[in-house]
């Protein structure tokens, strides 16, 4: 299974270091108001060597991932911790603008994975995804943003459905790629998410 790297381990862990930080921050406050100096220090030590415990694990997983372009009809799994929603590309047009940009039509195939699901989970609970970004890429690293009206569905497991998103880019735009993802900006700070710091990208090639 492809997804975005998103997984309960790495929430876990950011939660921790959040609630963590915040912890040793308050104390180091309180020690230095009362003056006692030794606690104050070894907060303070324990904080920045969390920290860069923290950066040292984020950057390694950045620096180790690699891009990935999928193939139409394969399937990206964007996760919310759990990864119900697989996204494929599933169709694409274009058409030239009296303006000179070119619209493309790229079709987006969504479907809630029942594979990804527990026994004891209803087979009638919906799922509402969380925000997404879509834009399509080009060779340059230009992008040209979409509207994600159309990913907002609710679905069931086992449901799936099809919507078009529209973009209009520059006609010499070369070996456009579709970015479909998460927008939640907290995964910008969570280990091994593909929003995060210099990380590797999942896109999907069009067809044709």
């Amino acid at each position: 299974m492809i997804t975005d790297g998103l997984n309960p381990f790495t929430v876990l862990l950011f939660i921790s270091a959040v609630l963590g930080g915040a912890t040793l921050m308050v104390l180091y406050l309180i020690a230095r108001v009362a003056k006692r100096e030794p606690f104050a220090r070894i907060t303070l030590w324990t904080l920045v060597g969390g920290a860069g415990l923290y950066l040292l694990l984020f950057l390694g997983a950045s620096v180790f991932s690699h891009n990935r372009v999928l193939a139409p009809g394969e399937e990206k799994h964007i996760c919310e911790i759990d990864c119900h929603l697989a996204y494929a590309v599933a169709a694409s047009k274009s058409e030239s603008l009296p303006s000179g940009l070119v619209r493309h039509t790229v079709t987006v195939k969504v479907r809630f994975d029942e594979a990804t699901i527990s026994s004891r989970r209803p087979r009638d609970a919906t799922l509402t995804p969380n925000s997404r970004y879509v834009a399509l890429v080009d060779d340059g690293g230009n992008r040209y943003p979409g509207s994600t009206d159309g990913l907002k569905r609710k679905l069931i497991p086992g449901e799936s459905y099809t919507t078009d998103i529209t973009f209009e880019v520059p006609a010499n735009a070369m070996g456009l790629r579709l970015v479909l993802r998460n927008d939640d900006p907290e995964t910008a700070f969570i280990i091994g998410h593909e929003n995060s710091l210099f990380h590797g990208t999942t896109t999907f090639r069009l067809p044709g």
